[in-house]
């Protein structure tokens, strides 16, 4: 199968990108008209400079940015952080097998070849490091060789080379940075709410920003869900077999039912976005009522109808019906 592009998919990320960027516009200006209206109010200070609150507002508000993203981004690569550096011997040998393999698959893609690292995880799963791909890295578990064949894991490794090819990594991370910002701007207007100081910049922040952050995590879930699509028919236009790729998607969804929920829980807050497959952690139950116990509190029903209704908006993968019927459309094309 020759390397071709979906339009449709490629026109859906475009609008997808466009519509995060008017967003971001709009909340970055509010977040710069909030300094500035500070900073005029400060104005009659003796030690402030009269009549520069616009340009000062640009220069405090560039740096107040640049920090939070310094302070989130510092430091070894997210989805690296959560691999031992001390590989195991028997990891090694499995990295030095599967290099062989990424080495094969990145001069078909023209592609320069990215390091392979085998991580001891009960997590059977795959995923990608590095902004360019002269620094890409593809971490795989050692639970998702013990779970797949050779084919599956061939698949796997060409659609984390797809990632690669489509920069995918540095696409999603600059995507993400305002989000982050409006996290952090959130979470600090919420301490000031909370602490009862009276501050119209800090409403106006709360409000703003959590709006923000709800639109924001729709548009870049959407597109996450797109950018895993086209990987996914990166993949087959590399290996040429569509079935590996579903049968190695279907195996490591069944295994990820048998990873203890506290595991669960901590990968999905590390690799979640990264993960060849999306790792869903079970919901808690809820404190049940009533003298035998068997009571669920209405507002839980409630709020439980509200998140299966908007559970798939916010998922940062394709559902696994939608990439199977996919892979099954491309397999008669073939």
């Amino acid at each position: 199968m020759e390397w071709s592009r979906n339009r449709g998919l490629v026109l859906r990320m475009a609008v997808t990108l466009a519509l995060l960027g008017v967003v971001t516009c709009v909340f970055f200006g509010v977040v710069y008209g909030v300094v500035v209206g500070l900073l005029l109010f400060l104005e009659s200070h003796p030690l402030l400079p009269a009549g520069n609150s616009v340009w000062l507002g640009v220069v405090v508000t560039g740096m107040f940015l640049t920090a939070i993203v310094y302070r989130e981004y510092s430091g070894r690569p997210l989805a690296l952080r959560f691999v031992d550096s001390r590989p195991t011997q028997s990891a090694a040998e499995r990295s030095e097998s599967l290099q062989r393999t990424v080495e094969q698959l990145a001069h078909q893609a023209d592609l320069p070849v990215p390091t392979v690292v085998v991580a001891d995880s009960e997590f059977p799963t795959s995923y990608t490091s590095g902004l360019t791909p002269n620094r890409a890295t593809i971490v795989v578990t050692s639970a998702l060789l013990d779970t797949l064949d050779t084919e599956e894991v061939r698949a796997v490794l060409a659609h984390e080379l797809t990632h690669i090819k489509h920069r995918d990594v540095a696409v999603m991370t600059v995507a993400s940075i305002p989000l982050i910002i409006a996290r952090s701007i959130y979470e600090w207007a919420d301490e000031q709410r909370k602490g009862d100081k009276d501050l119209i910049g800090v409403g106006v922040c709360y409000i703003v920003s959590g709006v923000f952050r709800m639109l924001g995590r729709l548009l870049i879930r959407s597109l996450s869900r797109y950018r895993e699509l086209a990987a996914d028919r990166g993949a087959v236009a590399l290996t040429g077999a569509p079935v590996a790729l579903v049968s190695a998607i279907a195996k490591l969804d069944r295994q990820l039912d048998d990873v203890p929920t506290e595991d669960l829980r901590a990968g999905q807050v590390s690799i979640e976005a990264f993960s060849i497959i999306p790792i869903d952690t079970p919901v808690d139950e809820p404190i049940r009522l009533g003298p035998n116990g068997d009571r669920i509190p209405e507002h839980h029903k409630n709020t439980c109808q509200f998140q299966k209704l908007t559970e798939p908006l916010f998922d940062t993968h394709p559902s696994m019906d939608r990439r199977l019927d996919q892979l099954r459309e491309i397999e008669t094309e073939l």
